[in-house]
């Protein structure tokens, strides 16, 4: 029973299909293109920082807006790398103070060209570093995981479809209207009323 269970715990996991939503598709992420679908990926995040509709809201969960979901996006890339480097054993070669400058506690309140640069730093270190990594490593398991499954590349895979499923919710929010807008047209009684 137990050699069951053990050889259940360590098959892979079965790789999902292609995202209906975003179309980021598992199947294509392996070691030798992760890192240039994240600097392909990150390069068009820049388009959209860089562009006038930052403060719109987008739909999805949680609601933030295209600047919101872009913080995320450079934090993740940042909190990635620190956990790569814990999962294959090797120190932290990076300062905090390098990785973002005097950003401030809400994501709201980061300026968007700002954010443009530290995400463009925070994903060429990662591409760089998953660029480095051996089959080995691909394969790697977080023994601080209770799924001893959930190897390096499984969540590369992961983030990656974060970061372009992030990414679809940012191009989806600019081309709709903004989604506070939105709800308070569908629903004018709520500011009649007062509730706002």
């Amino acid at each position: 029973m137990n050699v069951i269970a053990h050889t259940s715990q360590n098959r892979p996991p079965r790789t999902p299909p292609a995202c209906p939503r975003c179309a980021f598709d598992p199947a294509t992420c392996d070691r030798h293109t992760a890192p240039d679908l994240l600097r392909d990926t990150t390069t068009d995040w820049q388009h959209v920082l860089a562009g006038p509709d930052v403060t719109r809201s987008c739909a999805g969960t949680p609601a933030w807006t295209v600047l919101e979901h872009g913080c995320h996006v450079r934090d993740m890339c940042l909190l990635f790398r620190r956990q790569l480097d814990t999962m294959l054993g090797e120190p932290r070669n990076i300062a905090p103070s390098s990785e973002v400058t005097n950003s401030p506690t809400r994501y709201c309140d980061e300026d968007a060209r700002q954010v443009a640069g530290e995400l463009g730093r925070a994903a060429t270190a990662l591409a760089d570093r998953l660029t480095a990594l051996t089959a080995d490593d691909w394969e790697r398991e977080d023994p601080r995981l209770p799924d001893l499954r959930l190897t390096l590349g499984v969540l590369t895979r992961h983030l990656l479809h974060d970061i372009r499923h992030s990414l679809h919710d940012a191009r989806r929010g600019i081309r709709a209207p903004d989604a506070r807008t939105a709800t308070a047209t569908a629903h004018p009684q709520n500011n009649e009323d007062g509730h706002g």
